[in-house]
């Protein structure tokens, strides 16, 4: 007895320090699990939600959709009364025609102006040209007035000549008359000198016609300078018109081609017009509202005949390719935790489905709660006021997980709850 009794203490002792050594183990292994297989009850399935305002006001003809409705990308969902887009449409196909009418038409404008311009060009070359001949006709006229003058001082000197020959003819005549008139001279010296006298006066007419032509030439050649002169000064005036006339029409041509502008399509009027048109048919198309992408309807309250108003909220739709589950996890686990560990999801209302997943990423940003207050001036040190909380609860941060496959016929709830549990990818 004596030797049972220390035995039996001893396999107490012994079987304490077992227990306590499994304790130890047992929370070493889960102190481990739950540092390097971070797990978390605070997820929540997350999708993009997308909410559908009209672009254009006006009243609901059709309402495609029923609330809660899987839709198709580019099904119709809504549709407005395009009535009043379709006439403005029309309005602006109108307005477009009139300004390719209007452009045309300032086109023809602007050539009928070219052909004035080039008319007024061909009517200075054609001024003066006849400056050109104004003049050379200007100078004959002046060589003729030169060569007129010139024959009248030939004639008087031709009637001197003659003059002077005359008087001699007739000294010689009257002296053989009175010779023969004292029986000194012969009758035929005398009829001889006598019909010499009457040679010299015929030679004295003639030269005295022979002036009165060159007078005559004179004044006709004189009359042609001066005709030639009015010519000259009416051909001189005749230029400076002509030239004016080309400044004008190269002023309306300019004028022209500025209210035109860029001929054709390019023309600011057309380009405008087109605009307009095209804002008008995009404000159409907005008369139809399609699903942006494959979804779920939610949130649906019209009717058709309601009024949509724009940027005003017919609906939302949940985006049935986005959906992903946010897990939020203690900042003292994150280090466990990187993007491309596999994760598995437990839906609140799946619990026996869980659904395979993948780290996506981390979140790089929170809000803390409670943070301490500073004091001071701007530019100067804070002061902070001091805490006395005896416990820091560790931060929570969002991770993103992807869903990498859902298992069949169950419908994802964007806001419902989800636990999940991260394994490093190096276990794997």
């Amino acid at each position: 007895m004596p030797l049972a009794q220390p035995l039996k203490q001893r396999l107490s002792q012994v079987a304490t320090w077992t227990l306590v050594v499994l304790a130890a183990c047992c929370a070493y292994l889960l102190y481990c699990k739950w540092t390097a297989r971070p797990w978390t009850r605070d997820g929540q399935v997350r999708a993009n939600i997308i909410q559908l305002t009209p672009q254009v006001a006006g009243n609901l003809v059709r309402v495609a959709v029923r609330d809660n409705q899987l839709v198709e990308q580019g099904d119709l969902l809504f549709e407005i009364d395009a009535s009043p887009f379709q006439l403005a449409v029309e309005n602006a196909q109108v307005a477009l025609d009139q300004s390719r009418e209007t452009v045309a038409s300032l086109a023809a404008s602007v050539q009928v102006a070219q052909a004035e311009a080039d008319e007024a060009a061909v009517g200075v070359t054609s001024a003066r040209r006849n400056i050109t001949l104004a003049e050379a006709r200007a100078q004959a006229a002046q060589a003729a007035v030169t060569a007129a003058q010139a024959g009248v001082s030939s004639a008087e000197q031709l009637i001197k000549q003659r003059q002077a020959e005359l008087t001699n003819a007739r000294s010689e005549a009257n002296r053989a008359k009175r010779l023969l008139d004292k029986k000194a001279g012969s009758i035929e010296d005398a009829e001889s000198t006598a019909a010499t006298s009457l040679a010299q006066e015929a030679q004295l007419a003639s030269a005295r016609s022979g002036r009165t032509q060159a007078q005559a030439s004179l004044t006709q050649a004189e009359a042609s300078l001066n005709e030639a002169n009015v010519n000259r000064l009416l051909a001189t005036d005749g230029l400076a018109q002509a030239q004016a006339a080309q400044l004008s029409a190269q002023a309306a041509l300019q004028q022209a081609q500025a209210t035109l502008g860029t001929p054709g399509e390019q023309n600011v009027r057309v380009r405008a017009a087109k605009i307009s048109l095209a804002n008008a048919k995009l404000n159409l198309s907005y008369t139809k509202i399609v699903a942006p992408c494959t979804g779920y309807i939610s949130n649906l309250a019209v009717e058709s005949g309601d009024y949509a108003v724009v940027g005003q909220p017919l609906l939302v739709l949940v985006d049935r390719d986005s959906f992903r589950v946010h897990a939020y996890f203690q900042e003292t686990k994150l280090r466990s935790i990187q993007p491309g560990d596999r994760a598995v999801v437990t839906l609140m209302s799946h619990p026996d489905a869980p659904i395979p997943g993948e780290v996506e990423s981390i979140g790089s940003a929170v809000n803390p709660p409670d943070i301490a207050p500073s004091e001071g001036q701007p530019g100067q040190v804070p002061q902070i006021a001091p805490t006395f909380d005896w416990v820091r609860l560790p931060q929570r941060v969002p991770v993103r997980i992807r869903l990498l496959e859902v298992p069949p016929g169950m419908q994802l709830i964007s806001g419902t709850t989800a636990s999940v549990a991260v394994r490093s990818a190096a276990e794997d």
